[in-house]
């Protein structure tokens, strides 16, 4: 199964929902390691991103990391029934 991502911009990046982002490095984390077609083949049609040893990853993933680094954490499902589970102790 072949995955591509499309390539955003910083500022594209930085005007999305942090779980539009979440799903963003979702996707790229889907992308195959390598392949084993020659480097100038390795290119998707229009641009898009498909594997990870490519140059245009490296800098989408370096990109999207360094905007949800901004971000204010949002708790998961398992630390969310933590907090749940917290605060039905103390009543």
């Amino acid at each position: 199964m072949s995955y591509e991502v499309e390539p955003k911009t910083l500022a594209e990046l930085e005007a999305m929902h942090t779980g539009t982002l979440m799903n963003r490095r979702k996707a790229l984390l889907r992308c195959p390691e390598t392949s084993e077609l020659p480097p100038d083949e390795k290119a998707a049609p229009f641009g898009k991103i498909r594997f990870k040893d490519t140059a245009v990853w490296q800098q989408a993933y370096r990109e999207l990391k360094s905007v949800l680094d901004k971000r204010e954490h949002l708790p998961n499902k398992q630390e969310r029934k933590a907090m749940r589970q917290a605060r039905a102790k103390r009543r």
